[in-house]
């Protein structure tokens, strides 16, 4: 499993599932995706999104669950 991770951020406590759009160029086409996030709260999750993914939008928490039952 991959999942994002920015302990700069937050420390990574929980799996998070974030719904988000990804422009893929200038002409303003984007596409849906779903990422797994380890980190500790909600707005932490998107944050480290929108860093990985700065021309993001529309994040959205999906799923939110304890990190030992993603292993």
């Amino acid at each position: 499993m991959r999942a994002l991770m920015n302990l700069a951020i937050e420390p990574a406590l929980r799996l998070f599932e974030v719904s988000t759009l990804v422009v893929l160029n200038p002409s303003q086409q984007a596409v849906k995706r779903v990422l797994k996030v380890m980190a500790d709260t909600p707005k932490g999750a998107i944050q480290i999104v929108r860093d990985r993914y700065p021309r993001s939008r529309a994040h959205q928490v999906v799923l939110c669950g304890p990190l030992a039952s993603a292993f």
